[in-house]
């Protein structure tokens, strides 16, 4: 749980933007929009952090989901299109809620959850009407994230003479059978694909953070998609409230005859090759303004290592007989492997080997089978197959990132949205000629000063100087500055550089050795703007750090996990504070 501290910065924030909808009430009709985005910004500090799974259609998007949840969820497979926004909530029960283009809602049986969220021929005309299922479940990550499954984004080309699927950039990967599907389900459900891509995108906007999947490249049309089709959506995509994922990468297994150094598939790791991938895109300075980081994942893998059978543990059990050779050769042609009625050296009928396949991918057989040639337990399989896939660094990435400041990441999100309003009255009063009203400008003073009183807010304009690379500091002051700034973990040991254990003697000397370094720093001359601000907020944040240790009591009273006045969130720790970095 939070502290108390924190729940007071909490509630006096949520108090002030209902102080400022209130004044905003006053300026008529002009400023409505203001006044509900300011009490939509305050309803929305208390529910968990929204997290939009978001990229291209077919990018995975929906495997990610189950493999996060550990459940399946959300239908997949290649003739399956999530038609609608899909939001994932906590719940003691199973329950569905629907949201209809009109505005009106029903509640259903849990199990039609499915069937309104993906195609259907017998559901689509119906699906069309369909804006959003909220379906909520019993889910411990659902106790810190609303989880968003998006139906896709467009493509950069538009929507040209050659169709729907170029515009939801289907076409350059999917077959002649899915395509048709494509243009089939969005013909009977009344819906096109701007219709596809306007309910994502707007998703987005509604989302604190964002998880963008690309399909195990950051392709021309991923990068130009972000830019140039989600408009304000994608212009609030930054580091701090944005991973980047290459998806589907067990897809590079097996590698081709063409490779140098003519790689072995039998220990060839595709989840190493797309971690070079990413490396290498990340140092691009435009995808380095707009993720946190890019992960490699299996989200197919992921979600296989959590829902094996009983009967494909079977499958595999009788599969790891096969002479490792042999089985990489006949893996290596999925068609034959999942097709042929019987294959030399392989002891399992072809309904076996499909199911192994659309449950785990080849490389997932291949690497169950080793598992299980080494001796692993079908417990230890399940957990070398998951540590594989790169879920579980991405999941205990997104807990720490996003969940340690998920009240400071909405409080932001609101700020914005009312800026947005805010700068509207401004152009149309400018447009007519005419002073912006009293309203505009009371308002933005009382945002300005929650965002001076709430100390959070200062690390956020350090670490985006940081990402957008605008900061002149060696390694070890970066170092320093992204730990004060709680991107290693928001404990006080975290913050300080120090073990989790330390005492409260430790931090107090560390906190002071802390700000005497940064205050030496900030009297250097040569010190460019950009980074004598950082510097100087970084010297006020451990200051806030010192404060908080030196009225916090001696050793005995003192809880070295927690900060006062300015520490994480707003800025206390979140309710998963003692996760450690994968």
């Amino acid at each position: 749980m939070r502290d108390a501290e924190s729940e007071c910065e909490l509630a006096a924030a949520a108090e002030t933007l209902l102080t400022c909808a209130v004044a905003a009430d006053g300026g008529g009709e002009e400023a409505a929009p203001l006044a509900r985005a300011l009490r939509r910004a305050a309803r929305r500090l208390a529910p968990p952090l929204r997290l939009a799974v978001a990229g291209q259609i077919k990018r995975g998007k929906s495997t990610l989901v189950n493999a996060l949840l550990g459940e399946e969820v959300a239908l997949t497979g290649q003739l399956e299109l999530t038609y609608t926004v899909s939001e994932l909530r906590y719940d003691e029960q199973r329950s569905v809620t629907v949201h209809h283009r009109d505005g009106t809602s029903r509640a259903l049986p849990a199990a039609e959850f499915r069937r309104m969220t993906a195609r259907a021929d017998d559901a689509a005309a119906l699906l069309g009407d369909v804006t959003r299922v909220e379906y909520g479940m019993p889910n411990h990550l659902l106790l810190s994230f609303r989880l968003a499954d998006t139906p896709g984004l467009g493509s950069v080309h538009g929507l040209d003479s050659r169709g729907t699927q170029d515009y939801l950039g289907i076409a350059a990967f999917a077959g002649e059978a899915e395509q048709v599907a494509l243009r089939q389900a969005l013909a009977a459900s009344g819906r096109t694909a701007q219709d596809v891509h306007r309910d994502s995108a707007r998703e987005i906007e509604r989302a604190d953070a964002v998880l963008y999947l690309f399909d195990r490249g950051l392709h021309e049309r991923d990068r130009a998609g972000v830019r140039d089709f989600l408009g304000d959506a994608g212009s609030r995509l930054t580091p701090l409230n944005a991973f980047g994922v290459l998806s589907r990468c067990d897809q590079q297994w097996p590698p081709g005859s063409d490779l140098p150094g003519d790689p072995d598939p039998l220990t060839w790791d595709p989840m190493e090759v797309s971690a070079r991938i990413a490396e290498r895109y990340l140092e691009r300075p435009e995808v380095r303004s707009l993720f946190f980081t890019v992960l490699p994942v299996s989200g197919l893998l992921g979600a296989g290592a959590r829902l094996l059978t009983d009967e494909e543990l079977g499958y595999l059990d009788d599969l790891r007989g096969a002479e490792p050779r042999v089985l990489v050769r006949r893996l290596r042609d999925a068609g034959r492997f999942t097709g042929a009625q019987e294959l030399k050296g392989v002891p399992l009928p072809a309904v076996a080997r499909r199911a192994l396949v659309e449950r785990l991918g080849v490389w997932g057989v291949h690497l169950a089978c080793g598992a299980l040639r080494d001796g692993a337990t079908q417990e230890q399989l399940r957990d070398r197959l998951l540590a594989a896939s790169g879920v579980e660094r991405l999941r205990d990435l997104i807990v720490r990132h996003f969940g340690n400041r998920a009240a400071l990441i909405k409080l932001d999100h609101g700020v914005r949205s009312a800026d947005k309003e805010i700068a509207r009255l401004r152009l149309a009063a400018g447009a007519e000629g005419r002073r912006p009203g009293a309203v505009a400008g009371g308002v933005a003073a009382d945002l300005e000063r929650l965002r001076a009183r709430t100390a959070g807010f200062a690390e956020l304009n350090i670490l985006s100087a940081h990402y957008r690379g605008e900061l002149r500091l060696s390694a070890d002051e970066t170092r320093r500055l992204l730990a004060i700034t709680g991107e290693y973990g928001t404990t006080l040991p975290r913050r300080l550089g120090l073990p989790d254990a330390a005492s409260h003697a430790e931090l107090h000397a560390a906190a002071l050795a802390a700000v005497h370094a940064w205050a030496t720093r900030e009297q250097d001359p040569t010190l460019d703007r950009h980074s004598l601000l950082a510097v100087r907020a970084v010297r006020r944040s451990c200051e806030r750090l010192l404060h908080g240790l030196r009225t916090s009591g001696d050793a005995g009273t003192a809880h070295p996990g927690r900060t006062r006045a300015g520490g994480a969130d707003l800025a206390a720790p979140g309710p998963h504070r003692e996760v450690r970095e994968g």
